[in-house]
C-alpha cells in the first residue's frame, strides 16, 4: 500500500514540475501562482499544498536538489584518475555521472538558466564548480607553481566547462553524456587549439 501511495506523490510531483516547466517557458516566472501550476497540472490546490509551501518554495527545493547532487558528484571526482583517463582517450566515469545528473534534470536546467529563468541559479551552480575545481588544483598541485597565475587558470577552467556544459542543455542535450564528458577530457587534456585539429 506505502508503495502504491509513494509511486502516486512521486507521479504528483512530475506533473507539478512538468507544468512549472512549462507555464515558465510560457511566461517566465514573474507573477506565476499556485492555482496556474495546479490548474496545468490537473491536480486540487491542495495537493499541491502536500508537497510545496508556495511557487517559490517549489522552485527553491528543485534548485537545492540539484545543487545537493552535483556538489556530492563533484566531491567525488578524483583529478589524478581523471588525467590518467585523459591521457588514454579513455572517459572518467566520474565525469559521466556527473553529466548524467544534469540530462536528468535537464528539463529544468534549460530553462532556469535561460531568458526567463533565474539567472542567480546560474552564477550558484557555476561559483560551487569553481570551488570545487580549486579545490582539486591545489591539492593536485600542492606547493608547486603554475605555468600561468591561478586565478586566470582557474577562470579558464571553470568557463570552459560550465559553457560547454550550458551549451549543451540550451541546444537540446543531443550527445550522450559520455560525448559530452569525452568533449570535455579531450578540451581540458589537449586544450582547444588541439581540439582545433591543425595541420
Amino acid at each position: 500500500m506505502a508503495d502504491k501511495i509513494d509511486r502516486r506523490q512521486l507521479k504528483t510531483k512530475q506533473a507539478l514540475r512538468k507544468a512549472l516547466m512549462e507555464l515558465i517557458e510560457e511566461k517566465g516566472m514573474e507573477g506565476l501562482t499556485v492555482t496556474d501550476i495546479s490548474t496545468r497540472a490537473d491536480v486540487n490546490r491542495g495537493t499541491f499544498y502536500l508537497h510545496y509551501r508556495d511557487v517559490h518554495d517549489m522552485v527553491s527545493q528543485i534548485k537545492a536538489e540539484i545543487l545537493e547532487a552535483v556538489d556530492q558528484l563533484m566531491q567525488q571526482v578524483d583529478i589524478y584518475e581523471l588525467r590518467m583517463c585523459a591521457a588514454k582517450e579513455t572517459t572518467y566515469p566520474g565525469m559521466v555521472r556527473l553529466i548524467e545528473e544534469l540530462e536528468r534534470n535537464g528539463d529544468f536546467l534549460k530553462i532556469i538558466l535561460g531568458p526567463k529563468g533565474d539567472p542567480g541559479f546560474g552564477m550558484t551552480l557555476k561559483a560551487m564548480i569553481t570551488k570545487h575545481i580549486w579545490g582539486k588544483m591545489v591539492s593536485h598541485q600542492a606547493m608547486k607553481e603554475f605555468l600561468v597565475p591561478a586565478e586566470y587558470l582557474l577562470a579558464y577552467t571553470t568557463s570552459a566547462n560550465f559553457g560547454i556544459l550550458t551549451h549543451w542543455i540550451e541546444s537540446g542535450m543531443k550527445q550522450t553524456p559520455t560525448e559530452v564528458a569525452r568533449i570535455l577530457m579531450r578540451i581540458i587534456y589537449h586544450g582547444p587549439m588541439h581540439a582545433l585539429n591543425l595541420d
